[in-house]
């Protein structure tokens, strides 16, 4: 029985039918080329490959270089090459005259065993494929170059010891007939591996094909009528075992001398591959990798035909040619990787330095850091032989310490001197010490004009933040090709203005060195007027926060100003908002219900007061008296004052009185003292937690909930540090 064939199993090469060599049904769909016909020829033409010249070759040119190839194996491995080959090589019965001479050429190379006739149920093409295809191995699953196991049953089993040894306690069984008399009928017809020595009383089938032999024997008994029409059916099928029993077991011989020709010539081309190398003066790695001799060295070995010194003459000048070209590449991937070494140590030693930098010490960016002098010639210096970087030169070398010193000092200086003309005192010079640096003042703000137009920044700079600056939304390369220059930016007038602004209110200039110490002081007594309900901060918040206003207002609040209370039980948490916007994984911190509006807060205070106000009494006959507001002081103060000013009562002193007297007048008046501070603190304490209750009580949010309430009531899109609290919990 003769077949068509056009799939592989699986391999290198392929072809688009669904039908492999050995006859089986592949269920996967074909993979679809986009094809395209040229007018010339008519012939599709694969856009997705280099066009292969081998199909413009007449087809005896062809079938005249086939006649070279040692084995059909190679023969099938160009049918599968395309749907042109496929046609031409094996769908085509003027070419079968390719494989049977390709056939008779095909023996194991040491010992002389060929490729036995096939039976007639094979074609040349399938029969190839039948005796060279790889496939799955039975046990592990694994995908195996190697022959059938067995051909009897085709069974195939990779070449590890482990599965060789549980392939057949697995799959086989062993049939002995004299425990099984009923169905000693069936060895006739079933078919059992020739590896395995059979006689009369047992012998090994599949487990599988066992089971099934058994069950459809044990129907037929059950319908004695067709028990005829049964046994001849499998009388055909017994004279074909036989003959194919007979052609397996001259094909497993064939394949024990195959594999270990193989093997012998595989070692023998080792061998002559090292002998080659040592005469020219290479490593038969080196020599071995090359693309000529290696496609050399894998045909003749895969083809089992051993390498000779005149193959090898035939291409010494182009191996030694890729050895030359190897070794350069060798050096110039040691030499970048000796660079890209010293580049890291580069950076892991600035963020040694930025990991713990002096107050008085500004670092530039690190491309920036990498154009100093001293660390342009160590990353560019000769790669050495050790290739340890110059991690030990930056830790332990003193010169290398001073000469970065004075690079990074020069540096300063010109990035104070180019950005103090951002500001507008280009060249400036004072030989005052009562006037600080236009970059050291607090009125020292910048904004970069690159992240301002693209939007993707909103950050407001100081002196240090602007020598550190690297925009954002930047990749990878274009990173590398940033360079820092101060003509990136631009004066942050509103943030100067605003800062004028406030250190007047303090009663300095920001060019005074005191301005700074005053502003520390200073502290969360900023408050802003601006907004609907007055919101304290420091510095550097109303800094930021003055861009929601189009006219920023400030006061000083008092030590004792009642708008400051609720700061004492819930302060400001710096840095919360910018944290939980910037990095993603404290989701679980994000989504806690722990977060209120600082807004509503003080709005619900001031409402709160302005309901609780006394109302003025007119009394009659007496002149209008103006109506003062007084702030409102804590308890704690007013028993501060009542102990520094005692009434006049408790201080005087009887003259006449003894001496004995005025000593128990004081101790009564010590014993009233103590009586008055501690119920002051117990007064004050109770106060504190009856007012943290009533926050305890306000509305709370997760974060990104709170953002929301801010836009939507009170139109903030940015939220700030000054706009959140934690409600105070009580345990």
């Amino acid at each position: 029985m003769s077949m068509q064939v056009q799939a592989p199993e699986r391999g290198s090469v392929e072809v688009s039918s669904p039908v492999n060599l050995v006859g089986e049904v592949s269920h996967a769909r074909p993979r679809k080329r986009k094809v395209r016909f040229t007018k010339s020829t008519g012939r599709a033409v694969d856009d997705g490959r280099r066009p292969c010249w081998l199909e413009d070759i007449p087809l005896e040119i062809l079938a005249e270089i086939l006649s070279y190839v040692p084995s059909p194996a190679s023969v099938l491995a160009l049918a599968r090459c395309s749907k042109y080959f496929c046609n031409a090589l094996v769908n085509n019965p003027s070419t079968t005259f390719i494989w049977r001479n390709a056939r008779k050429r095909c023996c194991a190379y040491y010992y002389g065993t060929v490729l036995p006739e096939p039976t007639q149920n094979f074609t040349e093409a399938s029969y190839a494929a039948f005796v060279f295809d790889g496939g799955n191995c039975e046990v592990c699953g694994k995908y195996t170059r190697r022959m059938y196991e067995s051909f009897a049953i085709r069974a195939r089993v990779c070449s590890r010891p482990k599965c060789k040894a549980a392939w057949a306690p697995q799959q086989l069984i062993n049939v002995k007939f004299a425990e099984y008399p009923r169905y000693e009928v069936l060895r006739s017809w079933l078919p059992h591996p020739e590896t395995f020595i059979s006689s009369d009383a047992a012998m090994h089938v599949r487990k599988r094909d066992w089971q099934a032999a058994v069950d459809e024997y044990n129907k037929v008994l059950l319908e004695p009528d067709k028990m005829d029409e049964y046994l001849a059916r499998k009388a055909s099928l017994a004279k074909q075992l036989a003959a194919m029993l007979e052609l397996s077991q001259k094909v497993s011989r064939f394949k024990s001398d195959w594999e270990r020709s193989m093997a012998a010539v595989k070692t023998t081309n080792e061998t002559h591959a090292r002998s080659f190398a040592l005469k020219e003066g290479w490593t038969a790695f080196e020599m071995i990798g090359t693309p000529t001799y290696g496609l050399l060295h894998r045909s003749k070995t895969a083809a089992i035909q051993v390498i000779h010194a005149k193959d090898f003459d035939l291409i010494r000048d182009q191996v030694d040619k890729e050895i030359v070209e190897h070794r350069e590449r060798l050096e110039r991937r040691k030499a970048e990787a000796a660079y890209q070494k010293r580049r890291d140590d580069v950076a892991a030693h600035y963020s040694l330095l930025k990991s713990d930098p002096k107050p008085e010490e500004v670092l530039p960016t690190l491309p920036e850091f990498r154009k100093l002098s001293v660390m342009k010639v160590l990353q560019g210096k000769a790669r050495d032989s050790d290739d340890e970087g110059i991690g030990k030169e930056l830790k332990n070398s003193k010169l290398v310490h001073e000469l970065l010193a004075d690079n990074l000092r020069q540096w300063r200086e010109e990035a104070r001197s180019a950005l103090a003309g951002v500001l507008g005192f280009a060249g400036w010079k004072s030989a005052s010490k009562n006037k600080l640096h236009p970059v050291d003042r607090l009125t020292a703000r910048f904004v970069c004009k690159k992240c301002q137009s693209k939007g993707k920044g909103s950050e407001r700079l100081d002196f240090v933040g602007a020598c550190e600056h690297r925009c954002a939304g930047l990749d990878k390369r274009r990173r590398a090709r940033e360079t820092w220059s101060a003509s990136l930016f631009e004066p942050d007038t509103k943030a100067i203005d605003t800062v004028n602004k406030i250190v007047a209110l303090l009663g300095t200039t920001a060019e005074d060195p005191t301005s700074k110490a005053k502003v520390e002081q200073l502290g969360l007594k900023l408050l802003c007027t601006a907004c609907s309900s007055p919101i304290a901060m420091n510095l550097e918040i109303a800094i930021r926060h003055c861009k929601r206003h189009d006219n920023p207002a400030f006061e000083v609040a008092d030590q004792g100003d009642a708008r400051l209370d609720a700061y004492t039980l819930c302060p400001i948490p710096t840095g919360l908002a910018a944290r939980l916007i910037r990095r993603s994984s404290d989701r679980e911190e994000r989504d806690q219900k722990m977060y209120a509006c600082r807004h509503c807060q003080q709005a619900s205070r001031q409402v709160k007061e302005r309901d609780s106000a006394p109302p003025v009494a007119a009394v009659a006959g007496a002149a209008p008296m103006e109506v003062v507001e007084e702030s409102p002081t804590t308890l704690a103060e007013v028993a501060d004052n009542e102990a520094k000013n005692p009434p006049a009562e408790d201080t005087a002193c009887d003259p006449g009185a003894s001496p004995s007297a005025a000593a128990h007048q004081s101790r009564q008046t010590a014993s009233s003292e103590d009586s008055v501070d501690i119920a002051t603190y117990k007064s004050d304490k109770k106060r504190v937690e009856r007012q943290a209750k009533k926050l305890a009580k306000g509305k709370a949010y997760s974060f990104d909930g709170l953002r929301s309430h801010l836009k939507e009531r009170h139109g903030i899109s940015h939220i700030g540090d000054e706009d959140v609290y934690s409600p105070p919990i009580l345990v």
